[in-house]
């Protein structure tokens, strides 16, 4: 008798103790949904290209790129939809290591993102 409700016990919840057929309170991405990041198609030398992608709905904001000694702000990008990339040219930058912020279109900070 004992055994019988152990194994109807055992129907009644999944492997990670939920009942059968519940859906988990919270799904966690393995994809980043704001990110800032150095594209892979950045051609070494002159120029430099950023993706990013600001969170969702938020179809404005910029990056700041600043110096990484010093609390100085370099040049600023205002972006204009939601995902997509920012080819900075290295010609009219006085340094080519720097800080990139990311932020929306209230000022908030998002991400950063270290060009060594």
């Amino acid at each position: 008798m004992l055994a019988g409700t152990v194994v109807f016990a055992q129907r009644e919840i999944d492997e990670n103790g939920r009942p059968l057929g519940a859906k988990p309170s919270f799904t966690v991405s393995s994809v980043e949904d704001v990110y800032l990041a150095k594209s892979e198609s950045s051609v070494a030398g002159s120029e430099i290209k950023l993706n990013y992608s600001l969170p969702s709905g938020v179809t404005s904001g910029k990056i700041t790129l600043f110096h990484p000694r010093r609390d100085e702000e370099l040049k600023s990008y205002n972006l204009n939809s939601e995902t997509g990339t920012v080819s900075i040219s290295l010609k009219n930058l006085p340094i080519s290591t720097f800080s990139a912020g990311l932020y929306d279109s209230e000022g908030k900070f998002l991400k950063s993102f270290n060009v060594y």
